[in-house]
């Protein structure tokens, strides 16, 4: 088995992510436009109009370790935590109903 390229291991990080935030409740979108990295669109399903572009990529701080960032350039988390990545993008985007409480 040869090695993982580095767009495909992104698309897996990506992957992976996008299955942590459907599980949480979000619609989600993985994208690869020809000649762009890729990116993983999430949107609050019961308010469209809060959703995030998310990407992976090596993080400056982190020698060869991929994290997510979100659009604006934040770092999120290393990207091996998927689940601590969907908890910190649903503080930003969220994933509730307006009005509903948190459970």
């Amino acid at each position: 088995m040869g090695e993982e390229t580095v767009t495909a291991l992104v698309v897996r990080h990506l992957r992976e992510l996008r299955g942590a935030l459907d599980q949480a409740g979000f619609e989600t979108t993985l994208d690869h436009p020809h000649g762009s990295p890729p990116y993983l669109r999430a949107t609050n399903r019961h308010a469209p109009v809060m959703s995030e572009t998310i990407r992976c990529e090596h993080h400056i701080v982190d020698g060869d370790a991929y994290w997510f960032f979100y659009s604006w350039g934040q770092p999120i988390c290393p990207a091996v935590d998927k689940c601590l990545a969907a908890r910190e993008i649903s503080r930003v985007i969220g994933n509730r109903a307006p009005g509903r409480p948190h459970e």
